[in-house]
């Protein structure tokens, strides 16, 4: 009576991020749509939110950043105590918080934006070292200047603790065991000052068996009968050929060995062999490759779509298996057994994003710092268990006799959508692997809904406390101004900052004046808190309404001052940088106004019992009078608006094409292969920049275009079978994307 059913949860999950600054820990069995929920919440919450993860394939797919690169943690191993007991050397690197802290390398714009950071999500937790968590409480403490656990910064983690764990050398775990009974996240030293919110979504969607779905939730608990292992080996099936079986993939547990089987079964294939390779810009690790650089494909490979089709056509999803019906080097088609229409494959673009700070609005803004274009392909006889986490398929042999850890089994059975489709490779001998007791413990500490309410009912509370406190707190901007302050040290003759000394002081005077009163406002909350009226929020929100009423044009008062000085200096020389100062000076101001009007919301909220979102908040921003670049930025003689938004390299390669360079000077200019060119210049044609005739004569045109009616399909391939040598790929390629202009006017 006490668990949480499957809407409570997502309703819990979403009402905890969205009202309260309790961290919450979301798991749930394989296929029971955590990932689903992640965006959703990434979609709606109001809080400025960065998401990231342990490693840089689960930080691509999750759409955030590595730990490592957002906190610019060292590698290694953290201890959370000063004095290292160990004696003699070290084989790996050990850091301490004194050193942690005495070595960070983060810059103010980082530092602003883990200040301002409001919510943290961190997917894919089951690999999150306890002692990684405790390097970042420990960096969350120091730079938000707040010693409460993780800086008072709320976290959402995400992962199943069951599937695959996070990896500690021995060397490392002969200092680590002296400080953790084990190495998962919660046992990082904030869960023993704070309760963890611990949520689980149960409704799987990925299988219906209920059968298979029991013997999936043995595996994942270690609690493995004979009865069990019997129902698996049933699947096993002697001499069974992987290539004379079309749509069955084979899970293994070594990278060497999936690598083997995908170059032995290729070499097999009759035919032409075609290789692609990816198109990599700005920053992106090797690391993060999402599929391997280098594809080669022939007619008849097995190969495995890793992401679902973002057409809208749904023709295919993440983890189908078909085989490749044509190939060519302008067209890949796969085929499928399930008897679906066949797929032409598009290039896929994933995105390397970082996170930064607005200096203007105060709000978290994602950068795209590098792309990976690739096909959304790979050989698909083979692949390791490790990089099937996410996926899944109707048919798989599955090899766990080398298994080394009972998260790696379950990973690799779940991903099958029933029993049916598996073969075992090996029969099942299964005496156990150690189960984590520490683990086993946490499991049982899921939260009631008894639990959850009464969480929440105190937890929302404390949250409307805290953010009203910060609203009227004006100690930052006192701390902000004291710090620019502190940059006015050079001689006023080889500085024209320096003469603005006097504006500066007197901002700040002038700023000073409000901490008395707002310190006697937070006087008159607190006294209003501890009172614990049954009518406490209707009497906290009309003092709200009157402080609102009270400070704002105060703080909007200083923000037109810096405004004014902005104007002032625009018209001096060498005062780009000092226009940056003032321009995070004013942002200041405007977020403590915004910080105020949500306040009042959130009371508002709470006091009705609603759910508050980003549409809520949206509307607020729009009405807070924001500082605008055209107000306040001159540099030189121009007013600049905001950092022009990166051109398309489509475009760039379009403007050059209107210079009357030929295709293969572009791609020898801008160091591209000649097909990515001829890519761009088809995209351009499909959105009309490029018209069709300049590129292919009419009459060549009409065959084209008779040809696509008569086969009806835009696939290359079969045009240019009909057609015949005469035509080319690229023309038939640029016809097809003109063909789809023309159908949209």
């Amino acid at each position: 009576m006490n668990e949480l059913k499957e809407n409570d949860v997502s309703s819990f999950v979403s009402k905890f991020i969205n009202g309260t600054n309790q961290s919450v820990f979301l798991t749930g069995k394989a296929g029971t749509g955590k990932t689903t929920l992640l965006k959703q919440i990434v979609d709606t919450t109001h809080k400025k939110t960065v998401i990231a993860a342990p490693t840089g394939i689960a930080a691509i797919n999750a759409g955030g950043v590595t730990l490592h690169s957002l906190f610019h943690l060292p590698f290694g191993a953290f201890i959370p105590d000063n004095h290292i007991s160990s004696e003699g050397e070290l084989s790996f690197p050990l850091t301490t918080p004194n050193l942690l802290i005495r070595n960070l390398k983060m810059n103010s714009q980082k530092k602003g934006l883990l200040r301002e950071m409001e919510l943290l999500i961190i997917d894919e937790v089951s690999m999150l070292r306890a002692d990684l968590l405790d390097a970042i409480d420990t960096i969350l403490r120091s730079v938000r200047r707040n010693h409460y656990t993780f800086g008072g910064l709320q976290i959402l983690f995400i992962g199943d603790l069951w599937q695959l764990p996070p990896v500690v050398k021995n060397q490392e775990w002969n200092i680590l065991k002296d400080y953790y009974t084990n190495i998962f996240f919660f046992n990082a030293r904030p869960f023993k000052q704070v309760e963890l919110i611990y949520l689980e979504l149960d409704k799987i969607y990925r299988q219906t068996d209920p059968e298979f779905i029991n013997l999936l939730n043995n595996f994942r608990l270690n609690k493995i009968s004979y009865d069990d292992i019997e129902m698996l080996n049933k699947q096993h099936k002697k001499q069974f050929n992987l290539l004379d079986n079309e749509g069955y993939i084979y899970l293994t547990t070594h990278n060497h060995k999936a690598d083997k089987i995908n170059k032995q079964a290729l070499e097999k294939l009759a035919g032409k062999t075609y290789s692609y390779k990816a198109e990599v810009e700005g920053e992106f690790s090797e690391h993060s490759f999402p599929v391997d650089e280098r594809l080669e494909l022939k007619e008849g490979a097995q190969v495995m779509f890793i992401k679902n089709d973002y057409s809208g056509n749904q023709a295919y999803f993440n983890g189908k298996i078909g085989k490749i019906d044509s190939v060519s080097e302008y067209n890949i088609e796969v085929s499928f057994s399930d008897g679906t229409p066949s797929a032409l494959v598009e290039q896929y673009k994933w995105e390397n994003k970082k996170f930064a700070l607005s200096t203007e609005t105060k709000e978290i803004e994602e950068r795209i710092v590098g792309t990976f274009s690739h096909y959304p392909i790979k050989l698909a006889w083979a692949i390791t268990i490790h990089k099937s986490q996410g996926l899944t398929f109707e048919k798989a042999i599955i090899d766990i006799s080398h298994a080394f850890a009972a998260g790696q089994i379950y990973v690799a059975l779940s991903r099958l959508t029933s029993l049916k489709g598996l073969v075992l490779a090996e029969p099942a001998h299964w005496n156990g692997l150690d189960i984590d007791k520490d683990l086993a413990i946490f499991a049982q500490s899921k939260t009631t809904v008894i639990d959850a309410n009464k969480k929440y009912k105190s937890a929302s509370k404390q949250y409307l406390n805290n953010r009203v406190s910060e609203a009227f707190n004006f100690n930052k901007l006192k701390y902000e101004l004291q710090e620019h302050i502190a940059t006015y040290n050079k001689i006023a003759t080889k500085s024209s900052k320096q003469k603005h000394l006097d504006w500066a002081q007197n901002l700040l005077k002038n700023t000073q004046e409000l901490l008395e009163v707002s310190r006697k406002f937070q006087n008159q909350i607190k006294s209003l808190i501890n009172q614990n009226k049954n009518d406490y929020l209707i009497l906290l929100k009309e003092r709200l309404a009157a402080a609102k009423e009270y400070f704002i044009p105060l703080l909007k008062e200083k923000q037109e001052v810096i405004e004014s000085q902005i104007n002032v200096v625009s018209k001096g020389k060498g005062v780009k940088k000092y226009l940056a100062e003032l321009k995070t000076l004013q942002g200041n101001f405007y977020n403590q106004i915004l910080v105020i009007h949500k306040v009042e919301v959130l009371c508002e909220a709470i006091l009705n019992d609603k759910e508050l979102n980003k549409t809520t908040f949206e509307s607020i921003t729009k009405d807070v009078r924001k500082p605008t670049a055209e107000e306040n930025v001159k540099l030189g003689k121009k007013k600049k608006a905001k950092s022009e938004p990166k051109i398309k390299t489509a475009l760039i390669t379009c403007a050059y094409y209107k210079q009357g360079k030929s295709l293969e000077e572009i791609a020898e200019e801008r160091s591209l292969n000649i097909r990515t060119i001829e890519g761009h210049i088809s995209d351009c044609v499909e959105q009309g920049i490029i018209k069709i005739n300049e590129l292919v004569v009419q009459e060549r045109i009409d065959e084209i275009k008779n040809a696509t009616t008569e086969l009806d399909t835009m696939f290359l391939t079969p045009i240019k079978e009909y057609l015949g040598d005469d035509f080319s790929y690229p023309e038939i390629r640029f016809v097809i994307s003109w063909i789809k202009f023309k159908s949209l006017e």
